[in-house]
């Protein structure tokens, strides 16, 4: 998979052109947020990069958007921790803290997957150990086996 939007930025190739103004408006809407913040159309991968004049003088990717419209405003207003500001002016707390949420949902989805793996486990191994125990009683050579509960 090739990220043609890195790999433009990167590369500094040509085809790379400054969306000044739009229909629905976003890139007002995004220079109110930050006058640092420049919306262009990427033709290598005919999508729209969003890109931050940084104050060390770095033009940083922001993201890339097939299509301009509200969604990109909302992103991007919910991952801007410092509120438009040059430097951060409070802390945000977990619960306006974009990237606190995200990771509160990743392993609130992680746990209700270890969840489910552990219980397919165990059905596996009360199966195994049912089919083990068969084996047992219809062989001669006797033996045991162990399947702790938690398992």
């Amino acid at each position: 998979m090739e990220l043609h939007a890195v790999k433009t930025w990167v590369d500094r190739r040509e085809g790379v052109v400054e969306v000044d103004d739009d229909v629905l408006g976003v890139v007002a809407d995004l220079k109110q947020i930050s006058d640092r913040l420049h919306v262009y159309w990427n033709d290598q991968s005919e999508w729209f990069d969003i890109v931050e004049s940084c104050l060390d003088g770095t033009d940083r990717l922001v993201t890339t958007v097939p299509a301009l419209d509200a969604r990109v405003v909302e992103k991007i207003k919910a991952a801007d921790h410092w509120h438009g500001n040059d430097r951060p002016r409070v802390i945000l707390g977990d619960d306006e803290d974009f990237v606190a949420q995200v990771d509160s949902h990743n392993e609130e989805m992680e746990r209700l997957r270890s969840e489910a793996t552990a219980d397919q486990i165990g059905d596996a191994g009360e199966r195994l150990a049912w089919a083990l125990d068969i084996c047992k009683d219809q062989s001669s050579a006797g033996g045991s086996i162990s399947v702790p509960r938690g398992v």
